[in-house]
């Protein structure tokens, strides 16, 4: 059964390598550098850089990134996923949606004038495009974007 929980200090040598792995299909990825892994350690325990795991058992199997910044234009705040991760043994269960789901209900119920969540996708990568749009985001350019009421 998978569970959604906070990121925690001692869980960012996993999400770590399960982005290694995840990356080494696009990229040489032979070392992760310590500018990764201070990127990483910025989210545990950040009110500002909510993130969260989906674990199976004991194993983490994805995650979701995200910060939140004023709006630059309207009132409010804003919210960027900024990456999304599914361990490839996990994908097509619904992980992603899951994670994404659940980092909206938690900004939604605990962050005040939250205005919008967005997603910045490489304007090539079909899969992603398609995985926003099936959450019902607007597609913006290289930006999917969920208007909160």
């Amino acid at each position: 059964m998978i569970n959604i929980r906070k990121i925690q200090a001692s869980d960012v040598e996993v999400m770590l390598a399960l982005r290694a792995r995840w990356l080494s299909k696009q990229f040489n990825t032979v070392n992760t550098t310590e500018r990764e892994r201070a990127w990483f350690s910025r989210y545990p325990g950040n009110e500002v850089a909510p993130a969260l795991l989906a674990v199976d058992g004991d194993q983490i199997v994805g995650y979701v990134l995200c910060a939140l910044m004023r709006h630059p234009a309207m009132t409010g705040v804003s919210a960027t996923i900024d990456e999304i991760c599914v361990a490839e043994s996990h994908r097509g269960q619904g992980i992603g949606r899951r994670l994404v789901e659940e980092l909206r209900s938690r900004l939604c119920s605990t962050v005040k004038d939250l205005n919008t969540i967005s997603a910045q996708v490489d304007h090539e990568d079909e899969t992603a495009k398609a995985f926003w749009t099936a959450l019902g985001l607007e597609h913006h350019l290289l930006e999917f974007t969920d208007y909160l009421e």
